[in-house]
């Protein structure tokens, strides 16, 4: 938590709704979820537009106040996987990723940071309601991870401009998904809006 305590914040402008839905939310019951920021794939996906946007709004999120979620993707024990392996070079966070000693790191196999994770449970005990989501790819683990935790009863926004896919045209179809039935996962937003609603006292 920053210095200036619990702080109660304006609705995002988003689309197909703003968030949170019930325009209730404050920097107590809000996580940043940064997803698979590792440096394989961001190199591999040419992807550092989206993680400068993500640190961006990591500056503001710990200003803030809001938790931090940092996931890390591992190898599965099996070895079938594309993932390298835990401690191998891009593995892990680029040094540019400096997390708040309050952060909470959860590593993960597969495209769901909470397939057989603690993070529903943690974010739970802390009174976290409320998601914020970056991430890579966006097909793969942003929307499977923002998927589940819709249905795990939180409300989710993903950071369009701080999320990347395989593809832009995958990218683009993914959000458009996401906004599907106005909202069926949740909300989309640009890291602008998100700043915006952060910011203003």
């Amino acid at each position: 938590m920053s210095d200036r305590g619990i702080r109660t914040l304006r609705q995002i402008h988003a689309e197909p709704y703003s968030f949170p839905f019930d325009g209730h939310w404050s920097s107590a019951d809000t996580a940043l979820l940064l997803l698979g920021f590792q440096k394989g794939t961001i190199s591999a996906l040419s992807a550092m537009p989206a993680f400068t946007t993500a640190l961006d709004l990591l500056a503001v999120a710990r200003d803030c106040g809001l938790l931090v979620v940092a996931a890390r993707r591992v190898a599965r024990r099996d070895g079938d996987d594309v993932v390298p392996a835990e401690g191998s070079g891009g593995w892990d966070f680029p040094p540019q990723l400096i997390l708040p000693d309050t952060a909470l790191v959860v590593d993960h196999s597969g495209d769901n940071a909470f397939y057989r994770t603690p993070l529903e449970t943690e974010l739970k005990a802390r009174g976290i309601r409320n998601l914020l989501i970056a991430g890579l790819p966006t097909e793969g683990l942003v929307h499977a991870t923002q998927r589940t935790a819709n249905d795990m009863g939180f409300e989710c926004l993903a950071v369009a401009d701080a999320c990347q896919g395989t593809s832009e045209t995958r990218h683009v179809a993914q959000l458009r998904i996401t906004t599907f039935g106005n909202g069926l996962f949740g909300t989309v937003a640009a890291a602008a809006a998100v700043k915006a609603a952060l910011t203003k006292i």
